[in-house]
């Protein structure tokens, strides 16, 4: 059997990739089990400089001569099997293993939560990992962003007995764990460069909710038709969150920072006011709620923690309010997180909404084109940017974001390059009562801090 990075006479572990929000949770949580940790990555993320503060070895760039010594090299699903660092493994012997099996390392022998589902994991996770830290249950948590509730963490190994996992299904990585609480959020078609096929993908959820008949409580969201044909390969009853079922919302109320819900559950109604805004949220806070009964923790007490949870990075993180204007961003990419993202911009009642997307993958945007083009309905103005294509993720398959520009067909549609010009463009015409919203992968990041930064100096004048 191959080692595991949490065998003891694994003493040292390199991360290649180290910087990225999975593989540098793993790493957090290594250090966490008193492992000696290096990594290297091409940018030295917040992440990976946060790991260099704790005592990892953290380089820039990628050489040969990094993994040498270690004894086992955990490497991204990013990462190209022709890497000079895995290519020196191998060579040196050193044992190589992917993220799916160092997280199922970390988590299988846990009593774990496992979130997946096409939208929702991260924050979800977020959640129901702050619930059980403020329950006073010391969980340890692999979640894909940084969590303010959570010391402003995304990887720890607590004190506790449960697990809070973002469970990814991009690779079938979810397949490879155990839990004893699996949580379904969504699930609509996505990642189909890797799935091929919706049925491919659909088939996948059915198996991780078959896998996990023998031990765990699977809970799935009700008024998704998609997972409740997922949810039938699960042989044990099946705890539903949403309209109609065993946890549901009654009534909502928008508002700022976040709606007020009144949720039904098992054990009767509770009040609670989140301080992050749209439905999308609400339901994340539903499935947060079941997934904590789950671990022993009352309605009450997680309606309390949710009402003093901030949302994690990325996710309709507000990061400037200031001269009467906001900025937000969000990691949505998906249509239906797009439209989400939008309309919870829209109940926050700004003047305008203006939208900035930047498109995940070319085959992304090709497969689910037709979804797009209703998808920013909430938005007053949209700019696009170029389509982002992680090298060696996708080929080169001609589709533009101007091709969608042009479906869009709006008159406050526009794509512009570069991606370094859309902070200028937007700031031209700004004014009080705007909110902005950037969405994206991490590469528009750039473009939500220079907003932010000129919002605060006011630029908005």
């Amino acid at each position: 059997m191959p080692p595991q990075v949490t065998d003891a006479d694994v003493r040292r572990v390199h991360v290649v990739g180290v910087g990225g929000k999975g593989m540098s949770a793993i790493a957090a949580a290594l250090l966490d089990l008193e492992k000696t940790v290096s990594g290297s990555d091409l940018d030295l993320s917040p992440q990976a400089l946060r790991l260099q503060r704790r005592g990892a070895h953290v380089v820039r760039g990628h050489d040969a001569a990094n993994p040498l010594g270690a004894d086992i090299v955990v490497h991204s699903s990013a990462v190209p099997a022709s890497n000079p660092e895995l290519a020196a493994a191998r060579a040196a012997g050193i044992p190589i293993g992917t993220r799916a099996e160092a997280v199922a390392a970390l988590f299988n022998h846990r009593r774990g939560i496992a979130i997946a589902g096409t939208h929702g994991k991260t924050t979800t996770a977020a959640m129901t990992a702050t619930i059980l830290h403020e329950a006073g249950l010391s969980p340890s948590f692999l979640i894909g962003a940084d969590v303010p509730t959570l010391d402003g963490d995304n990887g720890r190994i607590g004190r506790g007995s449960w697990m809070v996992l973002e469970a990814d299904e991009f690779d079938d990585a979810f397949l490879a764990y155990r839990p004893h609480v699996a949580v379904l959020t969504h699930l609509e078609p996505d990642h189909l460069d890797h799935f091929g096929t919706v049925e491919r993908m659909t088939a996948a959820f059915e198996q991780f909710a078959a896998r996990s008949a023998a031990q765990a409580t699977l809970i799935a969201r009700r008024d998704v038709a998609a997972l409740r044909r997922a949810a039938a390969a699960h042989a044990r009853p099946v705890v539903w969150f949403g309209p109609g079922g065993d946890w549901r919302i009654e009534h909502y109320t928008p508002g700022a920072p976040g709606p007020t819900l009144e949720i039904a559950g098992p054990a009767g109604p509770v009040g609670v006011r989140l301080r992050v805004p749209g439905r999308h949220n609400a339901m994340n806070a539903l499935a947060a709620m079941a997934a904590a009964a789950e671990a022993g923790v009352d309605a009450s007490e997680a309606a309390r923690s949710l009402e003093r949870f901030q949302g994690s990075e990325r996710r309709m993180q507000r990061r400037a309010a200031a001269h009467g204007v906001q900025v937000f961003e969000d990691y949505a990419h998906h249509p239906t997180a797009v439209r989400a993202s939008l309309q919870a911009a829209r109940e926050l009642q700004p003047r305008r909404v203006i939208a900035v997307f930047q498109p995940l993958l070319q085959s992304r945007t090709r497969d689910l084109f037709d979804d797009y083009l209703d998808a920013f309905v909430d938005a007053d103005r949209v700019i696009l940017g170029d389509i982002h294509s992680p090298p060696g993720r996708e080929p080169e398959l001609g589709v533009r974001s101007a091709d969608l520009a042009d479906a869009l067909q709006g008159p406050d549609v526009e794509v512009v390059t570069p991606l370094d010009a859309i902070a200028d463009r937007v700031l031209a015409g700004l004014a009080e009562g705007d909110l902005v919203l950037v969405m994206g992968p991490e590469s528009v990041t750039g473009v939500a801090d220079r907003l932010a930064a000129a919002v605060e100096r006011g630029g908005a004048a």
